[in-house]
């Protein structure tokens, strides 16, 4: 099973270049390839949802992107308990289990897409289990900001975001590929029909959902065998509700749900808009893009944050991700033009790569602003270093534990917002000219609390 640590003091030069460096890197790795493949079934029902009329599902427009945008949701509400749960158990051992929870939705969805009278019911409720693989961003982000010291925390949670969120682009790369042929052969079950236009030839979409299970089951064993636990951080409801009192959390929940809410849902929506907006045009190729784009620039952002202040490279995010929905407005089809398909998708590059830059420099906030709020009151009582950065780490925590949930609401928000739009407006202008607003808001709030000359938290 998992080693447990008794001592660990990543702000001891001599502890963490002698000890603390190795075992930290390890923990990180084991950490981001579990939170890769979370992220590949939170999001591979998207790639699911876009086949099932093709093969014979009778589902309406609306009904689609109500099912794209359950995952985030259930994510979000999953992220609940995995904020609090990693701290009693051990995120070592928490990593193994939830990993092995992955189990429910690949075995689930490969079993209810193989039958195409299933109700709306059974895929409303295997899109619900794909959402566990939502929850796992909370504990393994909050457990790994405990494994480094102040001045790496940024890069260290960049790259274990960063490249688990590239789970979202391997899945929208690999699924299209893996239901073309019959990889477990008859055990899989029998292939479906695709046919759309005057295109027709076999599918096995149970593929999409069966193909993770090997990897699942060998990453929760790497976990279990050789990830930490640290000592026991017993995080509760109360240390919740303390950071919540505070009004940098919900600053930056709010700066994080721009960011990281925006990578969810365009990562979850732009399948189904691409197809809606060009259906001329077969967008599948280019929809990994996007999703891989943001998870790449994830790290940069970290880094930024560490060296020019996380504040200056959100504001900076912000102002691109509203540049991008202006952009993409303009490359929409109208009534006179059947828009450019080519500006809308590098326009929707930019919001990519925007929200990547955010995503890393708005999460790294937390820790810094809470351990400086901490330093700041053991200043003033007189009380040691060691407890503020304790007391400090906690609150950090805590804080990133409820950013983490709220940001995923955005996930569902976004597909919902598309979905609306269409059912009511008939057109995505509306949902378009809601997030462009959405972003300034943002900016403005990065700038006055974060960024400017004489901000109370300027970091």
């Amino acid at each position: 099973m998992t080693v447990s640590i008794k001592r660990w003091e990543p702000e001891n030069v001599i502890f963490w270049l002698s000890r603390g460096r190795a075992i930290a890197r390890r923990n990180l790795w084991l950490s981001t390839v579990s939170l890769h493949l979370n992220f590949n079934i939170w999001m591979m029902w998207s790639m699911v949802v876009l086949n099932l009329p093709a093969v014979g599902f009778l589902i309406s427009g609306e009904q689609q992107f109500l099912l794209v945008s359950i995952p985030p949701l259930v994510g979000a509400l999953t992220r609940l308990a995995y904020s609090l749960i990693w701290s009693w158990v051990g995120g070592g051992l928490w990593m193994g289990l939830s990993t092995l929870l992955l189990l429910l939705p690949a075995w689930g969805v490969g079993r209810v897409v193989q039958d195409i009278a299933s109700p709306f019911w059974q895929l409303l409720l295997v899109a619900g289990l794909c959402g566990l693989g939502g929850g796992a961003s909370t504990s393994h982000l909050s457990n790994t900001s405990f494994f480094f010291p102040k001045s790496e925390k940024g890069l260290a949670m960049g790259i274990n975001a960063g490249l688990g969120n590239l789970g979202v682009s391997a899945a929208q790369l690999l699924i299209p590929l893996c239901i073309l042929y019959p990889l477990f052969g008859i055990a899989a079950g029998e292939p479906q029909v695709w046919g759309r236009g005057g295109e027709v030839h076999f599918v096995w979409l149970q593929n999409a959902a069966y193909v993770w299970i090997p990897l699942i089951v060998l990453v929760a064993l790497a976990c279990l065998l050789y990830a930490h636990d640290l000592p026991k951080l017993r995080i509760t409801p109360h240390d919740q509700l303390d950071a919540m009192r505070d009004a940098h959390t919900w600053y930056i929940c709010l700066l994080y749900m721009g960011s990281y809410g925006t990578f969810l849902g365009f990562s979850a929506a732009f399948p189904l808009l691409a197809r809606a907006m060009f259906p001329q045009l077969d967008a599948s190729p280019y929809l990994f893009v996007g999703p891989m784009v943001c998870a790449l620039a994830r790290p940069l952002g970290g880094w930024m944050g560490d060296r020019i202040g996380g504040g200056v490279a959100t504001v900076a995010a912000n102002l691109l991700m509203a540049l991008g929905t202006a952009g993409v407005y303009l490359s929409l089809p109208t009534a006179t033009s059947g828009g450019s398909f080519w500006w809308c998708l590098g326009m929707f590059q930019l919001i990519f790569f925007a929200a990547g830059i955010g995503n890393g420099s708005s999460y790294q906030l937390s820790p810094k602003v809470f351990l400086i709020l901490a330093g700041r009151e053991a200043s003033a009582r007189g009380d040691s270093l060691q407890s503020a950065y304790q007391r400090g780490g906690r609150r950090g925590a805590s804080a990133m534990n409820v950013s983490s949930v709220m940001a995923a609401f955005g996930g569902f928000v976004i597909p919902k917002a598309f979905g609306s739009a269409l059912d009511w407006f008939g057109s995505f202008v509306p949902a378009f000219a809601l997030f462009f607003l959405f972003y300034l808001a943002c900016m403005a709030v990065a700038w006055w609390h974060y960024s400017r000359p004489g901000a109370e938290m300027r970091c």
